[in-house]
């Protein structure tokens, strides 16, 4: 009997009080939290901030600038724009410059007379986008149908095999970072931005592209304001600057071409 006794009390010594077992069971249940919270950090990290560091700060797998000689790529997002893309092309016409388009595919389709007529007009033209999308937040097959869409679009419609991909505000996703995750197309941002997409001045506009010009330069300009974080007016002065950025850019010794003529179809 003594025996049984000092059994049962060395059984009641190991068991472990409800309200222990509780707190050992929430302490494990927050761990878990946490390691499932820092799980999903660490995949956006990687699938949306990463690669934006890659191409953007370190510049890596993506075309920012041309070869170093005295030319210079002007180039224009976010088209084409009824209100805008047409004087723009007027423009350039009578000042004899080619310039590479990058237009959303969904505008396209509503203004198709206006790619027709950069294709008419000397112009290249590439993709931006179907439609005008943060591509970090876009899943990869999403991300895919943004480049593939608009190229099949332009393709179909217009006879354009295009070969460059600039996304939306130049952002990326790592699906992105691969070929098969923009079709094939090469990623391409820029040189000079100087912020054409807010309400700048002229004079102010000319100013900033002069000061940052360089062999081989890439300057984007915008040709709408119909893009998040735009505004509204701002291609005005775009196209009141160019003539003479175009007049003081050629009294530098520099020439205006496509990229095609950097990087030739079938290089």
């Amino acid at each position: 009997m003594h025996m049984r006794s000092a059994v049962q009390s060395r059984s009641e010594d190991f068991t472990v009080p409800a309200s222990e077992s509780k707190r050992q069971t929430g302490e494990m249940a927050a761990m878990v939290g946490l390691w499932i919270l820092g799980l999903v950090i660490l995949l956006v990290l990687c699938y949306c901030v990463v690669p934006n560091l890659w191409i953007r700060v370190l510049r890596r797998g993506v075309v920012w600038r041309g070869p170093g000689r005295a030319e210079i790529a002007l180039t224009f997002d976010d088209g084409p724009d009824e209100r805008y893309t047409g004087r723009l092309l007027d423009i350039l016409r009578e000042a004899g410059v080619p310039a590479t388009f990058f237009v959303i595919g969904e505008k396209a389709l509503r203004a198709p007379q206006l790619v027709q007529r950069m294709r008419e007009e000397g112009h290249e033209v590439e993709v931006h986008g179907f439609r005008h999308l943060p591509v970090p937040l876009l899943s990869p097959a999403r991300a895919m149908a943004q480049v593939g869409r608009t190229h099949q679009l332009l393709r179909d419609q217009f006879g354009v095999h295009t070969r460059w991909y600039r996304p939306p505000w130049g952002l990326c996703n790592a699906w992105s970072l691969f070929p098969a995750g923009r079709a094939g197309h090469r990623l391409i941002t820029w040189s000079v931005m100087v912020g054409d997409w807010r309400l700048t001045p002229p004079q102010e506009l000319r100013r900033r592209i002069l000061r940052r010009l360089k062999p081989g330069a890439i300057i984007v300009l915008h040709d709408s304001d119909k893009t998040w974080g735009s505004q509204p007016g701002a291609p005005e002065n775009v196209l009141a600057m160019l003539p003479s950025l175009i007049e003081q850019v050629r009294a530098q010794g520099y020439e205006f071409v496509r990229l095609d003529r950097w990087w030739p179809k079938g290089s």
